[in-house]
């Protein structure tokens, strides 16, 4: 079933909020960041997230997805912690930058996320 042109803001948003977390963690990985493995799947998951989500436009599904990556992501960097270090150290640029690009960008994806799939499976005709 096709969306909307009301959740198509969103759905860039979302595509956006997740290009720019995956740089994020990209950016963490390359500057060297201690406890990443040899082949991070953050940027990875995050980048297929967003391109299916750009792709299908006119499916709704793909904003799940966008959304359930955003997620899982930001699970994953809560529970490992080390994060807080990362943001309260501006001294070192290179990753705390990384480190901001990364949540700023999930912190984006996670809303436009939900707000996208709330416009896109809202039920025709219900109370705005």
């Amino acid at each position: 079933m096709a969306t909307d042109s009301s959740s198509i803001p969103a759905r860039i948003a979302l595509a956006l909020g997740l290009v720019v977390a995956a740089l994020g963690v990209l950016v963490q990985f390359l500057v060297g960041v201690p406890g990443f493995p040899a082949i991070p799947p953050g940027p990875i998951i995050l980048g297929v997230a967003a391109i299916v989500v750009l792709a299908l436009p006119r499916r709704r599904w793909p904003l799940v997805v966008g959304l359930v990556a955003a997620v899982f992501v930001t699970g994953g960097g809560l529970i490992e912690g080390s994060v807080w270090g990362r943001l309260a150290d501006p001294a070192t640029f290179d990753v705390w930058s990384g480190a901001v690009l990364q949540w700023s960008g999930l912190l984006v994806a996670l809303i436009s996320g939900a707000l996208a799939v709330r416009l896109a499976y809202r039920r025709p005709g219900a109370v705005r």
